[in-house]
């Protein structure tokens, strides 16, 4: 007698069931009914969707003291010279119009670091062959500056040795020079040198050809510092142990030249 009571009541409550449940999944009245495409797949959005990249922000501009570091560290490394003067000649203001700041600041010894040249006489390659071929190297340049009135006497020294023989010894080139005011760059001035006169002394007896000693100096230095007669230089940087002068465009010798000259003595306590 269960059963039939067990069915009877679910035939009973089985309507009620269907229409709650019917009116639970019924979508409320004035609801619209959008179809469903057909072979549409619902996709949920990635749980970490990448936000946007943001623009990398510009870098900030190079100073002063920051290109004059790094033309230290590629004279060091003696790799890149010829990018670093540019970056600090490009950030560099040139304001050099005091022309007794300038004979002090310039006054004395400078050594010579670095000629940036583009011609292909210059390559460090050709000059290391051409040093190999006439057996002498040029170990060092170094100028000296003196002020006197209205004239500037230069001195150029080439410290110079032959590997083979064991001659050594200095080349000295000299020249009288004015200082102007500059005609190709703002607010700085030019050295002018006029003829030069040239000296050859050797450590102890030389046994090489004095000519061919003078000849090879000539074709291994920069040419403009062997015999400057004619040559213009502008200043372009300075501080207390960096220098950077530019061959002037019309020059005898030289023209567009940049040379890098340091010295470790502060502003005109050189000697």
């Amino acid at each position: 007698m269960a059963r039939p009571l067990l069915c009877l009541l679910a035939l009973q409550g089985a309507p009620l069931l269907c229409l709650r449940g019917a009116a639970a999944l019924a979508p409320p009245q004035g609801a619209a009914r959008v179809a469903p495409l057909q072979g549409a797949t619902l996709t949920p959005p990635p749980q970490d969707a990448a936000a946007p990249s943001a623009v990398p922000a510009a870098p900030a501009p190079i100073t002063v003291n920051e290109a004059r570091q790094q033309l230290w560290a590629a004279l060091d490394s003696e790799r890149d010279v010829a990018a670093a003067v540019d970056r600090l000649l490009g950030v560099h203001q040139c304001n050099y119009e005091t022309r007794a700041f300038v004979e002090f600041s310039l006054a004395g010894a400078w050594r010579l670091r670095e000629c940036v040249s583009t011609k292909p006489s210059r390559e460090p390659t050709k000059l290391a062959a051409l040093s190999l071929e006439r057996d002498l190297v040029v170990d060092e340049v170094t100028q000296h500056l003196a002020f006197e009135g209205e004239l500037v006497n230069v001195r150029h020294e080439f410290a110079w040795r032959r590997p083979r023989n064991g001659d050594k010894g200095v080349l000295l080139a000299t020249s009288q020079g004015t200082l102007v005011e500059s005609t190709t760059r703002l607010r700085t001035w030019t050295l002018e040198c006029s003829d030069v006169k040239h000296s050859l002394h050797p450590e102890g007896k030389l046994t090489s050809d004095a000519a061919d000693v003078v000849d090879a100096v000539a074709r291994l230095a920069p040419l403009e510092l062997f015999d400057p007669s004619g040559t213009r230089t502008d200043l372009e940087y300075v501080d207390p142990e960096l220098r950077l002068v530019g061959v002037a465009p019309g020059s005898a010798r030289g023209a567009n030249h940049v040379h890098v000259w340091s010295r470790d003595e502060p502003w005109g306590l050189a000697s």
